[in-house]
């Protein structure tokens, strides 16, 4: 027979997996989605050094998107299932007019799990620092928080390039 406090810790597992246990539990944070390079290239962007962005974010990034994505780009509102990945490379200047994309800085991810994070409109946030495949405690909030910004885009800054 398990014991009461087998019984409850089982309990609290169950509830944390369904989201269920309140607001201060964290929310689960997506895995590094492995082989992303070969998704779909949706576009790339540069932040420079006069955007407010630029300490955290600043450089090359290139946002790929799964099969489940695409299909939220063209629809307006992406599905469960969507993931969305930004690999930051920093920018490099090569003297005259040309900068070219240096070392990779971070890879941020993003995926559609209404169940799984549904006090961030769906979306469950992670950021991994170049070379690393955990993520970095304590970023999920502020990468929400971010896009927010985009909550009538349904969370999302990029668009579907042609």
């Amino acid at each position: 027979m398990r014991t009461p406090s087998v019984r409850m810790g089982r309990l609290i597992i169950a509830l944390a997996a369904f989201g269920l246990m309140g607001a201060d539990a964290p929310a689960p944070i997506p895995d590094f989605p492995d082989g992303y390079r070969d998704w779909r290239h949706v576009s790339t962007g540069l932040i420079g050094p006069h955007a407010p962005a630029y300490a955290a974010n600043g450089g090359f990034h290139h946002i790929y998107a799964n099969p489940a994505a695409l299909r939220g780009y063209k629809a307006g509102r992406f599905p469960d299932g969507a993931v969305l990945v930004y690999d930051l490379f920093e920018a490099v200047d090569r003297g005259g007019d040309v900068t070219a994309q240096g070392p990779r800085r971070h890879v941020d991810v993003m995926v559609k799990d209404s169940r799984r994070f549904a006090r961030t409109g769906g979306w469950g946030y992670a950021e991994f620092a170049a070379g690393e495949r955990a993520p970095r405690p304590g970023m999920a909030a502020a990468c929400h928080a971010c896009h927010e910004r985009v909550q009538a885009r349904d969370y999302v800054f990029s668009g579907l390039r042609d």
